[in-house]
């Protein structure tokens, strides 16, 4: 798309003149880089300050100026024959005219910033929030969520440190966008889960209902129900696949399922939930394997089974729980007769 129409295109979704699939267009467009980004916001900006009150004597002394010095002739209806598209002098004047009458009305009265609200969740508790648009979020344990008091710009943006399962409402004209570590998860409305915790850690996003759009520096991708999305800064690789939604989002309802795993890659989901600390003796117990389903257990029911897993014994003092494996002990030879 060339420049003047692109500038054409979002003067028109400003105007609420797009269709369906020109929005959709236009967000793809924006969310692939910063600036991008700002160009659209800053064209919002001369939007919204050419839409000051007449009255403003510096904003109509700027557009008299203007229009002066450009000659600019009565405006003419435009008749059906002509072509659609505008000769790219018209939208530039168009363009000139709204940044002088935006900037002389930013200048006289500079917009607030935009107030945020920022909720965290301490390890063993979840919280369910609200957002101004209807939409739900639930925040895992030792979580953090950013959001806005209301969502008044192109896109209803939030910002995760940790994990949520999120419950979009729909709104075609404002995609709703999570960024969270090195992705951007990008929706109308629909459910999916997010999960990042730590720099270099895995981002994980997990599609439930509806579609969503996730990008990263490099490429976007597109998800369907039942596909997770994984991202590992350490080694750059991303790739999709199937996911059992119950295991990824039953944090929600404290259940926890492990296939197969590790212990040292079970544990920090059994920290957050139970507000404790594992600790390995050594490599050996980390690497035992744990097969099971903790479905609103006790703690002590989860020790049982990390003891059955791999022959351990555990020792607690305080939050802190300690694993050791148990060696068996040295058969003593047993001589003749």
């Amino acid at each position: 798309m060339e420049q003047e129409e692109l500038y054409l295109l979002i003067t028109r979704y400003l105007a609420r003149q797009t269709s369906a699939e020109e929005n959709d267009w236009l967000a793809t467009w924006v969310a692939q880089s910063p600036d991008h980004e700002r160009m659209f916001e800053q064209l919002k900006l001369v939007w919204q300050g050419s839409k000051a009150p007449a009255a403003n004597a510096k904003t109509a002394a700027a557009l008299r100026n203007v229009k002066k010095r450009l000659t600019l002739p009565a405006p003419v209806p435009t008749p059906p024959s002509l072509p659609r598209r505008p000769k790219y002098h018209l939208v530039a004047l168009v363009l000139l005219i709204l940044v002088v009458a935006g900037g002389v009305w930013y200048l006289a009265a500079p917009p607030s910033p935009q107030p945020y609200t920022l909720r965290q969740t301490p390890a063993g508790q979840k919280q369910t929030i609200r957002l101004a648009d209807g939409s739900r979020v639930t925040l895992a344990p030792q979580s953090q969520l950013r959001y806005p008091v209301a969502f008044d710009g192109a896109y209803r943006d939030v910002y995760l440190e940790g994990e949520a399962f999120f419950e979009v409402s729909k709104d075609a004209r404002h995609p709703f966008r999570v960024h969270s570590g090195p992705l951007v998860t990008q929706v109308l409305g629909t459910k999916f889960n997010v999960s990042t915790f730590g720099p270099g850690q895995l981002t994980t996003v997990s599609l439930v209902e509806g579609k969503v759009q996730v990008l990263d520096q490099h490429a976007r991708y597109l998800l369907t129900p039942g596909q997770q999305l994984r991202a590992d800064l350490t080694t750059g690789r991303v790739h999709r696949q199937l996911f059992d939604p119950e295991q990824v989002s039953g944090w929600r309802y404290n259940k926890l399922i492990f296939r197969n795993e590790k212990l040292a890659d079970a544990a920090p989901q059994i920290e957050r939930l139970y507000n404790v600390k594992l600790v390995f003796a050594d490599s050996a117990t980390a690497a035992a394997r744990l097969w099971a389903t903790f479905d609103n257990e006790p703690l002590s029911a989860v020790l049982s089974a990390l003891q059955l897993a791999g022959s351990l014994t555990s020792r607690r003092e305080g939050h802190v729980i300690y694993l050791t494996r148990q060696v068996p002990p040295n058969r003593s030879a047993v001589g003749r007769p």
